[in-house]
């Protein structure tokens, strides 16, 4: 989203993730920290300090995932006529230390965000490119990847929302998120996806928003995220 923090406000956030598809079962714990560094500049901070996932005649893997830091430019503000438009920067820590759950390899993107009002509804679109790391022995090729978003207030405390994106293979020649393991292939490393998600939200105090939502993806998998956020002032 192009809906930056103001300066001195910040968020904090989790999630639980379930996820289940023929391929097996995912569960993971992300965290969010954001921060307004000034009225157009905001710092994000997405670490995973838990995840599992248990592919179907796999061995297991449990452990922290990688970790994402983005810091977002708020380009041209809002106006009657145009969307508010914003450049951001993310950097991929590969905190992650097993395989299936991480590729070793630190990723870089790039993106750009539009965010427009309608009355109640809010309506957003990413357009973005991933520098992605190779592995010693892998081949993983650069990706892009887009999104289109909605968020409808129905209320002063209730909200309803949705999206759909989507991205290239990082895996010449796959068409799908499945990558079979191998000596030369990072089980993470992902292939073409395309995902809708549909959820709703609801203010139980000022600034604590709490959310529930389901995505189903091209490889048939759903995925169950319930998450807890809270946005304050630093200055209060």
């Amino acid at each position: 989203t192009a809906r930056l923090l103001k300066h001195g406000n910040a968020k904090v956030g989790t999630a639980f993730e379930y996820q289940t598809s023929q391929d097996g079962r995912e569960y993971a714990v992300p965290l969010v920290f954001e921060y307004g560094i000034t009225d157009r500049l905001e710092l994000m901070i997405e670490p995973v300090p838990y995840t599992k996932i248990q592919p179907v005649g796999i061995t297991p893997a449990t452990g922290i995932g990688d970790a994402e830091i983005t810091l977002s430019y708020l380009l041209n503000p809002e106006s009657a006529s145009f969307p508010a438009i914003a450049l951001a920067g993310e950097v991929k820590i590969p905190t992650a230390k097993n395989t299936l759950i991480g590729t070793g390899k630190a990723d870089y993107a790039f993106y750009l965000i539009g965010s427009k009002k309608f009355g109640s509804l809010d309506i957003h679109a990413n357009v973005n490119y991933t520098i992605v790391g190779n592995p010693p022995g892998a081949n993983l090729v650069n990706t892009w990847f887009f999104a289109g978003a909605f968020e409808y207030a129905m209320s002063k405390k209730s909200l309803l929302f949705g999206e759909v994106f989507g991205s290239t293979s990082s895996v010449p020649g796959s068409e799908t998120d499945v990558v079979t393991p191998s000596s030369n292939q990072p089980a993470e490393a992902s292939g073409g996806e395309l995902v809708g998600s549909l959820g709703a939200g609801y203010y139980l105090s000022p600034g604590f928003l709490g959310s529930l939502s389901v995505s189903y993806d091209n490889n048939n998998a759903t995925l169950v995220r319930v998450a807890l956020s809270y946005t304050f002032s630093l200055f209060h």
